[in-house]
């Protein structure tokens, strides 16, 4: 669950053509750009993100006459994946970035991304965004109060991809962003033949991580075909020797330390405990149930769905007990209806305030319960939505809320990126006993490029992936 305010902003209508001033990709851009700080979380330890910027602005600085005020960023997140939104606003997420072996990939990946923007393929692909919608609840007070509570949070775009972004660009649109991001990282003296080999690559990454075919990556706006890497490498030959030579590892080095998969800053689930080190509270679901951690609610419910429970934070103008007697204020407003709120002191040290209606309009009663507490200067809300059988689950799960335990953070982990010097006659096998990393040959040779996990040469710099004790990554 993210500590940031979410923001729910969707582009809206079909834009067909660039009619639309250069004010519109500015304003549009700007906007989004809040959701993806808030829902997605930028990246910035180990100063990767200054890096990125410099690079991305070597490449802005080699545009003829630019439009746009261009930014550069790593996004939180371990999906392999690249966008931009109209404006100039350009990320790169950290699982795109663990995969890269020299700046000149990442320049590659760049200057398509910015050619996207100057030649404003954003605009021209916007559809309107469609979001789920909260399945019925059998009751009469207790799905009005669900709609309007409860449904509010599930409905916003809680998921952040770039799909909410853009649509998949045309093969027109990307074949022109292939052209002449290549020709503009050629520019700014980069290899072209870094697009293809990129490309290829995360390809190879994706459908080794997922053992299927492609899904969910930067392949969703950016098609992957063989046909493209062939055209981008034919397209490079005609810059053959108009480039610097490949970069040292020095770009590897820097990513020493690159956090891989989820980041507990976040919020993690160990077991059936949710454990958020951030905010210092864990909280107990109930097992079976199926559990879900999203920039703003972490939830559960079961799969006969009749029983449901979700945690969010709300709004720091109010404490936990104004915000029961809104509650009860609001439902004899609006319903006629009284609620009682009750108060419990909990063990240690903070009050919870806990309503509960029960329809039976429905047939089967429902029950609605709504729970409020106080964590130092955080208020949280829990609402669970249950039948008699779950009713008893969502309650224990309510109320075992709590500050995070010492032996709790002990039990985080998370995983890094770890460059390791290969040492004098060292294989594969050795540097990863000696680097305590879990990883296989085949994953060692995607994540470095080799055509051989055993093709190493002492003094190599190579990334393997390790699990560390957890530590903040803001």
């Amino acid at each position: 669950m993210n500590t940031k305010t979410v923001v729910a902003i969707a582009f809206s209508g079909s834009l067909v053509g660039c009619s639309v001033s250069l004010e519109y990709d500015k304003s549009i851009g700007e906007q989004n750009s809040q959701v993806v700080a808030a829902q997605m979380g930028l990246y910035q330890k180990h100063q990767l993100d200054s890096y990125v910027d410099n690079v991305g602005q070597k490449l802005v600085a080699h545009l003829d006459e630019p439009e746009f005020t261009f930014s550069f960023h790593i996004v939180d997140d371990t999906t392999p994946n690249a966008f931009a939104l109209p404006g100039g606003y350009i990320y790169i997420s950290r699982g795109l970035l663990a995969l890269m072996n020299n700046e000149d990939e990442l320049a590659c990946v760049l200057a398509h991304e910015i050619i996207h923007v100057t030649e404003r393929h954003s605009v021209q692909q916007m559809k309107r965004s469609i979001l789920p919608s909260l399945s019925q609840v059998p009751g009469n007070i207790v799905g009005s109060v669900i709609s309007e509570d409860l449904g509010a949070l599930i409905n916003a775009p809680i998921a952040i991809s770039s799909g909410l972004f853009m649509a998949s660009y045309s093969r027109g649109h990307e074949t022109q962003s292939d052209e002449l991001g290549v020709k503009l990282a050629v520019k700014a003296g980069y290899n072209p033949y870094s697009m293809g080999l990129i490309l290829t690559r995360l390809n190879t990454a994706v459908e080794f991580t997922t053992q299927q075919e492609t899904q969910k990556s930067y392949f969703d706006s950016h098609p992957y075909t063989p046909e493209r890497v062939e055209h981008v490498n034919l397209w490079a030959a005609q810059f053959t020797n108009q480039y610097a030579p490949a970069t040292d590892d020095r770009f590897v080095r820097r990513l020493n330390g690159l956090l891989i998969g989820n980041n507990p800053d976040k919020g993690v689930f160990v077991g059936d405990d949710f454990l958020h080190p951030l905010l210092g509270f864990s909280m107990q679901f109930p097992s079976e149930w199926q559990k879900v951690n999203l920039p703003n609610v972490v939830a559960a419910g079961n799969e006969s769905q009749t029983g449901m429970i979700a945690l969010t934070r709300v709004s720091a103008d109010y404490n936990a007990e104004q915000m029961s007697q809104q509650f009860s204020s609001y439902m004899q407003q609006h319903f006629d209806y009284k609620v009682d709120i009750s108060q419990y002191e909990n063990e240690w040290g903070s009050d919870t305030y806990h309503a509960q209606i029960r329809d039976s309009k429905g047939g089967k009663p429902v029950y609605l319960d709504q729970y409020w507490l106080d964590v130092e200067d955080a208020t949280y809300q829990l609402m669970s939505v249950t039948s008699a059988d779950t009713v008893v689950l969502a309650s224990e799960s309510a109320f075992s809320f709590k500050p995070i335990s010492q032996q709790q953070r002990d039990a985080i982990y998370q995983r890094e990126l770890k460059v390791v010097t290969v040492q004098k006659g060292e294989d594969v096998a050795k540097l990863l006993e000696r680097s305590n990393s879990p990883m296989r040959n085949r994953g060692v040779e995607i994540l470095n490029g080799l055509e051989s996990a055993n093709d190493l040469s002492e003094g190599d710099a190579l990334k393997v992936i390790v699990k560390a004790p957890y530590t903040s990554n803001q």
